[in-house]
């Protein structure tokens, strides 16, 4: 089993930016984003801030065998903050299928015991599929599903609770 461990990035916001790029392109198959005429996948850093600005808001980096692999970025939703959020979450290519993503999931969603959220984008299958499987072997099947506007997005938000210890 590889070694995954989470680093928090609240002095890294350089590399959550740096890594976004990349995570707004994987994004792109899903149509959601165009490549602009520089040949880059654009996204506004300032979606970000909230990260570094709030106190319910964790940034954290995901490592494999000490090498760079994701990120992670967490909250309190804040349409319901009694509900914790997945807000961004992002594994390199290199690191997916592995069985990576799900081990550093595990160990974020640990960190806080409670109710949670994940938000998928409708026409991010692949995604879907892996949050569901994720968020299935973690709380035995117990999650609840459906689509709901989140913003001006409709989207599929998935439902459950992680449990202490």
């Amino acid at each position: 089993m590889e070694q995954i461990q989470l680093k928090s990035a609240r002095n890294h916001r350089d590399i959550i930016e740096n890594l976004f790029t990349y995570y707004v392109y994987d994004l792109a198959q899903s149509g959601q984003w165009p490549c602009g005429a520089d040949g880059r996948y654009a996204y506004n850093p300032a979606l970000l801030d909230a990260h570094w600005q709030r106190d319910d808001h964790w940034p954290w980096l995901i490592y494999c065998r000490d090498e760079l692999a994701g990120f992670c970025l967490l909250r309190r939703y804040p349409a319901n903050p009694q509900r914790y959020d997945i807000d961004q979450f992002f594994i390199l290519r290199k690191f997916t299928g592995q069985g990576i993503g799900k081990r550093a999931f595990q160990l974020a969603v640990r960190t806080m015991p409670g109710l949670w959220q994940t938000r998928v984008l409708l026409e991010n299958l692949p995604a879907l599929h892996f949050w569901r499987s994720a968020i299935g072997s973690m709380t035995r099947q117990q999650y609840q599903q459906q689509v709901l506007p989140d913003g001006d997005l409709p989207m599929h938000f998935i439902y459950y609770q992680i449990a202490q210890g």
